[in-house]
């Protein structure tokens, strides 16, 4: 690539009847002026471009983080969703196996109340047996001090203890 500076300095043989060199001289410095101008738009577009391909690179590279930063949240939304899920159906299966012990005690407890309920019942009509048979003798004991029979002969002892007094 030609540069501005060769350009400048470039050098034309003389003719007869040539071009103007004053003509030449000039439409050189002008081309050589808007060479300058284009060789530095030109490299300054290639900084740009240049800074752009860096930013983009970074970009990309900030945007691949971003990617595996949101698949990894993903990953753990998903492996806390589970978790979550194992662990209340683990409580659920403790909480079932609490309430199916419970009810176990329960049942436990009603056959031993009734067990404890039948042998007070028991307990109790055996007492009531006892208390009636105890009601019987002391009504034979009561008949037999009422009876006339005994009367007459608590009269007879009576009169035996006035008379032999």
């Amino acid at each position: 690539m030609i540069s501005p500076i060769e350009i400048r300095r470039q050098e034309f043989s003389r003719r007869l009847r040539g071009y103007s060199k004053e003509e030449v001289d000039s439409f050189l410095v002008n081309i050589a002026e808007e060479f300058e101008r284009l060789y530095r738009e030109n490299a300054e577009l290639k900084e740009a471009v240049q800074r752009a391909e860096i930013d983009m690179a970074k970009y990309k590279k900030l945007e691949e983080t971003l990617n595996q930063t949101l698949l990894l949240a993903q990953q753990t939304a998903e492996e806390i969703k589970l978790n979550a899920h194992k662990e209340a159906r683990m409580l659920l299966d403790g909480v079932r196996q609490k309430i199916k012990e419970t009810f176990a005690v329960y049942e436990e407890m009603l056959k031993r109340l009734n067990i404890y309920r039948t042998e007070m019942k028991s307990y109790i009509n055996a007492q009531v047996e006892f208390m009636e048979r105890h009601d019987q003798r002391l009504e034979e004991l009561t008949s037999f001090f009422y009876s006339q029979d005994t009367k007459e002969l608590l009269e007879a002892i009576s009169k035996a203890e006035k008379g032999g007094d």
